[in-house]
């Protein structure tokens, strides 16, 4: 089984789930949309409206000033990671990552929001809360996080990969 993740954007234009697989959205905010392009959305897992926040404001401030990556400015400014991971601690998000991870035991599972890049996204760290104890799941992001360039800037220097920021390269 596999529990794959991405963005409204690329769902059923570019990544296209299998009929028998199960979509969820995993947003805080959706649009009315949302509930047309999966099963159902499951705030419960999406980012506190603290973090959205203080993560938008971080990532507007940085794009006015021109900088290549807002997002992963963003990211760090405002410990992203810890910050997500401590919610998904509390009783509630358990609840639903457990109840995820019983779903992708039995059946190939999205998650889906509004980041295209699973490196800047709540839904790479959602994943591999899903996946943590389940030894025959894999985790994939459409799109591959490899295959989008940090920025044009860094000429000589590699891209950044999602291999830089989890364990195994999920």
């Amino acid at each position: 089984m596999t529990v794959r993740t991405t963005y409204f954007g690329g769902l059923n234009s570019s990544y296209e789930p299998a009929e028998k697989d199960a979509v969820f959205g995993v947003v805080r905010f959706p649009q009315d949309f949302v509930a047309r392009l999966t099963d159902r959305n499951i705030p419960a897992v999406a980012p506190p409206a603290d973090l959205l926040e203080a993560f938008k404001t971080v990532e507007d401030t940085a794009e006015q000033n021109g900088d290549p990556n807002p997002a992963a400015i963003a990211w760090d400014s405002v410990d992203y990671e810890r910050r997500y991971l401590a919610h998904l601690e509390q009783a509630g998000p358990q609840t639903v990552v457990g109840e995820l991870a019983e779903r992708a035991r039995e059946q190939d599972i999205w998650l889906v929001c509004w980041e295209k890049d699973a490196r800047w996204c709540h839904r790479r760290l959602l994943a591999n809360a899903v996946v943590a104890e389940l030894d025959d799941v894999e985790v994939v992001h459409h799109p591959d996080p490899s295959t989008i360039p940090l920025d044009d800037e860094s000429e000589g220097e590699p891209d950044a990969t999602l291999a830089d920021f989890a364990p195994g390269g999920a």
